[in-house]
């Protein structure tokens, strides 16, 4: 079956000539592993193209018709594309929200520990204000 490789080796195109037709692969969504949302690029965590060396793949199927080519080699249809961006985008929204709400958890774990800190100094400086204060028989602090 003729077909097109990366410069990696990867298959990206296969050619069906009996039946008109072109396929090709995205690559599945990456395990969205611990701290997944600090990648630079979130969009291998939906539907990408081409696909990573291992990855699961998702075949496409293209009529030869819908096919078109640039200076780069086959171009995704219009459809494809928008699948392929509304995956990304939704990886990279997700990826978003994520590091917004592990920032926001870093933020008030820091005012907690601010608190705390303020507290137990407010505390030893009362202790120490008592303990300056104190008078009566027995708890006469020598001057």
């Amino acid at each position: 079956m003729p077909h097109v490789v990366l410069s990696e080796g990867l298959p990206v195109w296969f050619y069906v000539p009996s039946t008109g037709t072109a396929w090709t692969a995205f690559g599945r969504a990456h395990q969205k592993t611990h701290r997944w949302w600090e990648v630079k690029d979130p969009a291998v965590f939906g539907l990408h193209y081409p696909p990573c060396a291992l990855d699961d793949l998702e075949r496409q199927a293209v009529p030869l018709g819908e096919l078109d080519l640039d200076q780069h080699g086959a171009v995704l249809p219009p459809s494809l594309r928008q699948k392929l961006s509304d995956s990304q985008r939704e990886a990279g929204e997700e990826a978003a929200e994520r590091r917004e709400s592990a920032a926001r958890y870093a933020r008030q774990l820091r005012e907690a520990q601010q608190r705390g800190e303020e507290a137990d100094w407010s505390y030893w400086r009362l202790l120490s204000g008592l303990h300056a204060n104190r008078s009566g028989p027995g708890l006469a602090v020598d001057a």
